[in-house]
């Protein structure tokens, strides 16, 4: 190794939480001698990983010396597998892959290494920001889930070998199978898992009978309860037994009906019966978790459905809330006396009175409220803030706080891989536990991270007295679905949050309203005039209460800056109080901008920002300047995030005060194609600057104009549709016939030519570090979600590839799904004679190989049939996905282009090209006219779904009032005339797909 290298290998070591951890670490890897552990040094990439893992946890560190043939797994990993989730699923092939490979060794040794093998990959994307908490604890609940079914397929299968399959009876006295299911409840019932957490079950079978027997062996035939008990012994041996290395999980069934005194497994029907009349509050609690993690998810929804009207009752409960209160006082007396530090769980304001909060109000209001019933704390939040049994601010301070403690418990946990929920008493430890949750740079880690804890429990404890002395009678109740919102006379529950609304504000902005009238008025006569302000402002709000709730929150969150200096006081002081409000009302009323501005409260300025259909360079203008700004701490990826977020916000208010203002027909398809393009020019101005980013990490001095490659962009981006919350679908393509590498760039770099990477490896390198400048999660937010899952050959195929290895596939081996992708393949960022050229031999290649493909229309008809299963769901209206919807569309206009071997007209966009395709006569006029409207239609709901609510889904909202909002947004009377749309749209646009691949 170079002493160049070596030196910043030593700067990387010096900047992690625990370089001595590092520094041991790479010596005693460097000691094993083994192979791969010789490579690693020599490899940066995988070293900085590993290196990484160490500091942050010394357990994972020991696993690694233990298991060196994990260090080549993990440098398997690309940035692609690092930055999503893995499904159950796809956790259930590599267990399989991974058992197979392992002879000798016994079945919980082998489960409890897989599981310390995803754990490397999981904790390193936690500790480098690539995934988010709600990420993070839903792929180690999907870890569990993996295990826990592989465990009860061996557990059934030696019992079955044993005793036969176990038989009962139906209705009709037909002879079925008896299933068996494993309940999930607690942390993983929820999907929201520790590291180190014990895995709350309960095992339920469907019912009575027995076993058909051996044949062979006198006494096979036993009861199924026997049988399904023999199952879940086995299954806890398995999962919870001890190992060389301990057990898998440690396994709790205290919560099955009688807890400990009751038996290990349940018939359904039994198990409903007692929590329908014994269970005591707490269990019942226990029960708003409980999910299906292995088994059979028909058992499991049978006895949901028996238990559901316990659980959420309809009537109200008026001692739910003092039951509750009861069991964490219990709680808390247990843990008083308890040795040890700050408890982030059970301690005051800790996690566990957020799960109460939560919990609680569900018990008390989801007979009546069904929206509320979701198991995942931050999503239940969110609806309980929308119902109005909590306040908006209330929610952002809780979500806030149990993400910060979640993480700190993480920490904590995979210190040394065990379950603990305190903080250490030793001061040095304290400061490594601050280092890693990311305080550096300032003199005190420890005290701040102390100070951070505080602030946050104590936000916590408040809503907490507040939720539980206050009791039902007093919590906030929602105003009827069918209330008029956008009216000037507002009911108790309006009139209550314009009050607050008015003293938040006032106690904001006292000193900007003095100086604008010049008196010492009294905070009273502040508050008066603000009430009428806000109460005028309501009037051009979507959604009045969501709009005040928000301000709240936004006021409250903006009070922990200088007031009079912050660019949101300074516009209140120079556009005027009531103009300034307005605004803000009317952006607030949007969920997706009001998460932006609640946790970025100075960028509220940026409503009157004078961007409107800027182009591509035009943004560039104003994004390169705040890369100028860059230093100080803030590196230039997060200089473009604060950008982009001023110009996203500008952007989402001009749209929002269009709502309702067009209806149907051409002009409100121009208007959105408007501000699509608007979006798909910041897009393309983002994806420029992060390209030139990545080269410069990359230690080469070059626009990527000079580099022989293209970005392609594919999808929205490449339609040019860019909408709120859009991912961007890229495939980077270089120049494989030139030389390499370039003589401009190589003489730049501080290797010479014949050290300088391969073009796949450069390439691909340099795919990373865009994914990882665009989608990284800092503290300054995310930009886009990249998804390069349409490259050739998908997630095994490399992220980069060479412009004649990417023809020969699409001639060769790209399906009719691909095939109709790629027509939508638009350079984007780099050498743009180059880009030009890969445009034009993608579109004929797919061309030429769908003219080759006799069963061009059934092979598409199939993927659309599996996608429609797959992703549509049947319980609501999925825009995109569902039968009818935008896919269709697609399927129909690809499929036509394929078969006619038919150009994109210049103008890009799926209505133009639905237009053109009629005036080819690929569609006749009465198709195209229903396309248009039906297409049109979906695209402006699509758009005002994802600018409204909480977060981007096609999935049409279950909630009454989003629903009104999203009536009102498109100009429409009522839900009902949105729903009669709807279904109107999407049968008419169903019938022209019926049509083409009928």
């Amino acid at each position: 190794m170079s002493s160049e290298a070596d030196s910043d290998i030593q700067a990387f070591i010096d900047s992690l939480p625990d370089p001595h951890a590092a520094r041991t670490f790479l010596t005693r890897l460097e000691s094993l001698g083994v192979e791969g552990t010789q490579r690693a040094p020599r490899d940066t990439l995988l070293l900085s990983r590993l290196l990484t893992i160490a500091a942050f946890s010394p357990f994972l560190a020991e696993t690694l010396l233990r298991h060196p043939d994990y260090i080549n797994w993990l440098e398997q990993q690309t940035s692609r597998d690092l930055g999503r989730v893995k499904s159950k699923e796809q956790l259930s092939e590599d267990l399989a892959r991974f058992v197979a490979r392992l002879s000798g060794v016994d079945r919980t040794s082998s489960l409890g290494q897989f599981k310390r093998r995803e754990l490397l990959r999981v904790y390193l994307r936690d500790c480098l920001g690539l995934a988010t908490l709600a990420e993070i604890t839903e792929e180690l609940s999907n870890l569990a889930d993996a295990i826990l079914t592989d465990a009860l397929a061996i557990a059934l299968q030696e019992m079955v070998n044993r005793y036969g399959a176990p038989l009962a009876r139906d209705e009709r006295g037909r002879v079925t199978k008896s299933e068996f299911a494993i309940v999930a409840l607690g942390k993983l019932g929820c999907r929201e898992l520790n590291y180190a957490s014990d895995i709350d079950l309960l095992f339920l079978f469907s019912g009575p009978g027995q076993t058909a027997g051996d044949g062979r062996q006198p006494g096979s035939v036993i009861s199924n309860k026997e049988f399904f008990a023999g199952v879940a012994e086995r299954i806890v041996r398995m999962i919870g037994g001890g190992a060389v290395e301990g057990p898998v999980y440690r396994i709790d069934l205290r919560l099955r009906p009688y807890g400990r005194d009751g038996d290990v497994v349940w018939e359904i029907e039994r198990a409903a019966d007692y929590y329908k009349t014994q269970a005591q509050t707490w269990e019942q609690q226990a029960l708003i978790r409980a999910r299906a993690s292995a088994g059979s998810e028909t058992v499991v929804a049978r006895f949901i459905d028996l238990v559901r009207d316990v659980v959420f009752r309809p009537e109200a409960l008026p001692h739910v809330l003092s039951d509750v209160r009861r069991v964490k006082d219990k709680i808390d007396r247990k843990s008083a006396g308890s040795p040890g530090g700050f408890n982030v769980k059970l301690g005051p304001g800790g996690i566990r009175e957020i799960e109460f909060i939560a919990q609680a109000l569900q018990l008390a209001h989801g007979g009546r409220e069904p929206w509320v019933r979701s198991t995942q704390t931050l999503i239940v939040l969110a609806r309980l803030a929308e119902k109005g049994l909590l306040t908006e601010a209330e929610r952002a301070r809780l979500s806030a706080a149990y993400t910060f403690l979640r993480t700190v418990e993480h920490r904590l946990q995979m210190d040394h891989g065990a379950q603990t929920h305190k903080l250490p008493l030793n001061t040095n430890r304290l400061k490594l536990l601050a280092r890693r949750m990311g305080y550096d740079g300032v003199a005190d880690p420890a005290a701040e991270l102390l100070r951070d804890i505080a602030v946050h429990t104590s936000a916590v404890r408040a809503v907490f007295d507040r939720v539980f002395t206050e009791g039902i009678e007093s919590e906030p109740k929602t105003q009827p679905d069918s209330a008029p919102t956008g009216e000037a006379v507002f009911g108790d529950e309006t009139a209550r949050l314009i009050a607050h609304a008015a003293s938040a504000l006032n106690r904001l902005l006292e000193p900007v309203l003095r100086a604008r009238t010049k008196q010492r008025r009294q905070a009273d006569s502040g508050v008066e005039a603000l009430t009428q302000i806000i109460g005028s402002a309501l009037t051009a709000s979507i959604n009045p209460l969501r709009s005040l709730r928000n301000l709240i929150a936004w006021a409250e969150s903006l009070a922990t800056y200088d007031s009079g200096q912050t660019p949101a006081a300074r516009l209140l002081h120079n556009e005027g109080v009531a103009r300034a409000v307005e605004r803000l009302i009317v952006t607030l009323g949007s969920q997706y901008l009001s998460h932006i501005l609640i946790s970025r409260p100075t960028l509220a300025d940026a409503v009157d920002e004078p961007s409107l259909g800027l182009t591509r360079d035009e943004f560039l203008t104003w994004l390169r300047p705040a890369m100028e700004g860059a230093g100080a701490g803030l590196s230039e990826s997060d200089a473009l995030r604060r950008a982009w977020y001023r110009l996203v916000i500008g952007i989402g208010y001009r749209d929002i005060v269009r709502a309702g203002k067009y209806a149907e027909g051409s002009e409100g398809a121009a208007e959105l194609r408007a501000n699509n393009l608007e979006q798909t020019a910041l897009a393309e101005a983002s994806l420029q600057i992060a390209t030139g980013i990545a080269i410069e990490g990359l230690g080469v001095s070059t626009a990527p104009g000079n580099l022989p490659f293209t970005i392609m962009g594919l999808g929205r981006l490449g339609h040019a549709g860019i909408d709120y919350g859009s991912d961007l679908d890229l495939l980077v393509v270089y120049d494989d016939t030139v030389e390499w590498p370039p003589l401009d760039v190589a003489t730049k770099q501080s290797c010479g030519a014949k050290d300088f990477p391969p073009p796949q490896e450069f390439f691909a390198r340099l795919t990373s570090q865009i994914v990882n400048t665009l989608s990284s999660i800092t503290r300054e937010g995310v930009l886009y979600r990249v998804d390069l899952r349409l490259r050739p050959d998908g997630q095994s195929g490399p992220v980069a590839v060479g412009l004649a290895s990417l023809v020969a596939y699409l001639t060769d081996r790209g399906s009719a799904w691909e095939h109709s992708a790629y027509l939508k393949a638009r350079e984007v960022v780099g050498n743009a004679t180059f880009g030009s050229r890969v445009r034009r031999a993608m579109r004929e290649a797919v061309f030429d190989a769908a003219r080759r493909n006799p069963s061009l229309k059934e092979d598409l008809a199939a993927m659309r049939t599996r996608l429609e299963k797959e992703k549509a769901g049947r319980r609501r209206l999925n825009v995109k996905w569902g039968r009818g919807g935008m896919t269709d569309v697609y399927f129909i206009t690809r499929y036509l282009q394929l078969r006619d071997r038919i150009y994109y007209p210049p103008e890009e966009g799926t209505v133009r090209l639905i237009a053109h395709l009629g005036e080819r006569g690929a569609l006749n006029e009465a198709a195209a006219a229903h396309l248009f409207e039906g297409y049109s239609f979906l695209r402006r709901l699509d758009h005002w779904m994802r600018l409204l609510l909480d977060r981007p889904t096609p999935v049409m909202p279950a909630s009454q009032v989003a629903r009104d909002d999203l009536a009102r947004a498109l100009g429409l009377g009522a839900v009902e005339e949105l729903d009669g749309q709807c279904e109107y749209q999407t049968s008419a646009i169903r019938r022209v797909y019926d049509a083409v691949f009928g």
